[in-house]
């Protein structure tokens, strides 16, 4: 069996992951973020290698950039796809065998660009076997899915846990539930990350301090905090569409299927919020990311039968942040799923 200070694999509903890296500290923090996951195994569909090292870019291919994204840059040849941080950092993925390699001497970066790796890479595969990323919080009350579709820093992970701390639901998950073309809702539950200060009650043995590349310092809590309020797989009940007010107000009313259908395509159909990489999205070529309407398909069918099976609201939450986790907490009692 490998060593379990310097790897670490996983199962994502069928694709078998590993990661290694001579750093403990980074298999460790991969190790607590994706640990829902974690099942040992001598053999994986994707591997992920991971090194302390300065990129080498006298040895690589002169190539022309393919995309741009804020973080990175690509580049491509007939199997590989090379992805450059600006000088920072370097991902090489050989997509014959399946295989990553990353290096840094920043760990926070190692530890960030590994944590998308695996979030794309897993992607990628659900996407394949027709399970769909939803950017919502997710939760289970009376074994039915809540949905809860937030604005972008609209507060889900402070939610989240004001939830689990009511005990009135289980969480499927903090930033993406996942969706089957049978109607399921799937749990995903990640390491929660939280801005410091945030923590309240929450003991030190789960939490971990973190530097991001854009959002800098924050505070991850381990799965294990909360690991008994995991939610099993559920059928959908309740889509709650959250929307922004600008003075103090909050209320929950009902909405109708249209506004949920358009809030479905931004954060399942197109994914805005998920890490999906952008050059799986777009492809090597205009053929490649053609080819990717198929995909659109899948989503758009997952969602509509969501839809279908959900009552729909408007969660209307202003600035007074109390009232909102208050008023949801009302409208989960009273709720009759």
């Amino acid at each position: 069996m490998p060593d379990r200070d310097t790897s670490v694999s996983f199962d994502f509903y069928g694709l078998s992951l590993a990661l290694r890296c001579a750093d403990r500290g980074i298999v460790e923090g991969i190790r607590r973020d994706f640990s829902y996951f974690e099942k040992p195994s001598d053999i994986a569909q994707v591997n992920i290698e991971v090194a302390d090292e300065k990129p080498d870019y006298s040895c690589l291919p002169n190539l022309t950039a393919s995309i741009y994204t804020l973080d990175y840059v690509c580049y491509y040849t007939k199997e590989d796809v090379f992805s450059d941080y600006h000088g920072k950092a370097l991902r090489v993925f050989n997509s014959k065998r399946k295989n990553y390699r990353i290096y840094s001497e920043n760990a926070d970066l190692r530890h960030e660009i590994s944590y998308l790796t695996v979030l794309a890479a897993v992607g990628e595969f659900l996407d394949s076997k027709h399970i769909h990323r939803v950017h919502a919080l997710g939760i289970n009350r009376n074994d039915k899915a809540i949905l809860i579709l937030l604005p972008e820093k609209g507060g889900k992970t402070t939610l989240a846990l004001r939830l689990l701390r009511s005990g009135q639901v289980k969480l499927l998950s903090e930033d993406s539930p996942l969706i089957t073309r049978r109607g399921e809702v799937l749990p995903f539950p990640l390491r929660l990350g939280i801005l410091p200060g945030g923590e309240g009650d929450i003991p030190r043995k789960y939490l971990h301090p973190v530097n991001y590349m854009r959002v800098g310092t924050k505070l991850l809590v381990d799965v294990d905090y909360y690991a008994d309020k995991i939610s099993p797989p559920c059928r959908p009940g309740i889509i709650l569409l959250g929307e922004r007010a600008l003075g103090c107000e909050a209320k929950i009313e009902p909405a109708g299927r249209l506004s949920a259908s358009k809030g479905f395509i931004k954060n399942a159909v197109i994914g805005l919020g998920l890490h999906q990489g952008m050059e799986y999205l777009l492809g090597r070529n205009t053929w490649e990311t053609f080819s990717k309407s198929g995909l659109a398909f899948s989503r758009l069918n997952n969602s509509v039968k969501i839809l279908r099976r959900s009552k729909v609201y408007r969660y209307v939450m202003g600035h007074d942040i109390e009232r909102n986790h208050q008023v949801l907490l009302d409208f989960l009692q009273k709720l009759d799923l």
